[in-house]
């Protein structure tokens, strides 16, 4: 039994994120009428759909797009359909590219003057060891923010804005529901659940609250 896939298939997302950070990165758009989601929840189609775009949602977990009644897709390549959108939003849950080869792809197939919200893990500064070795096995790739902003404008991106997933999107948002449904799957299952998987997720929750400065996701604005 993959102790973590259950629940992340029974929670809201995946990683760390909001209503309000959805609802404020919109508020950072320009407009436009027809949006492409890309991405491991369902909230941020519901809140573009509320604004009264015209939206296309290509959820990257199975369950979540069945209740939301959107296209699965296992593939994290960007899909061609971008190219017909206003607004692209790709949210990534984890790098398995360097941000410059998925922006050299993003600017290949998103509209021409089309806006495109990246999200991506980054350093907001100079991490310490124990947090670059931790994050690198938890999470992948991960990059300096202003070398993203570097490496947007060198693929052609106009630059519009950026915002940081505050620290209530990791706490509120994500560990903290995902402890308490661990804590209720192993009093529901006690006898198949690890002990050694609630660790795993305690000490990644405990890690955050000690370097929470150190990063974060971060939408950056991109005019294509």
């Amino acid at each position: 039994m993959n102790f973590t896939g259950v629940l992340f298939g029974n929670m809201e997302r995946s990683s760390a994120g909001s209503e309000q950070t959805s609802r404020q990165v919109l508020s950072m758009l320009s407009g436009g009428k027809k949006a492409l989601y890309f991405g491991d929840e369902a909230v941020t189609p519901a809140v573009l759909r509320e604004a009264g775009y015209d939206v296309t949602a290509l959820i990257t977990d199975e369950n979540r797009a069945e209740k939301a009644g959107a296209q699965f897709v296992k593939s994290y390549e960007i899909p061609e359909s971008a190219a017909e959108c206003d607004v692209f939003w790709c949210a990534s849950a984890a790098e398995v590219e360097a941000p410059a080869v998925r922006l050299s792809q993003l600017k290949e197939r998103c509209k021409k003057g089309g806006v495109v919200v990246y999200r991506t893990l980054c350093w907001l500064i100079e991490p310490s060891p124990d947090t670059v070795s931790f994050c690198k096995k938890r999470f992948g790739i991960i990059t300096p923010l202003d070398k993203v902003l570097l490496a947007a404008k060198q693929a052609g991106f106009a630059v519009q804005d950026f915002y940081i997933s505050p620290r209530s999107d990791w706490t509120d948002g994500f560990y903290r529901p995902l402890l308490k449904a661990a804590e209720d799957f192993i009093c529901l299952h006690e006898e198949e659940a690890s002990s050694v998987g609630m660790r795993e997720l305690q000490k990644e929750a405990d890690m955050f609250e000690l370097h929470c400065e150190e990063y974060s996701y971060v939408y950056y604005i991109l005019k294509g």
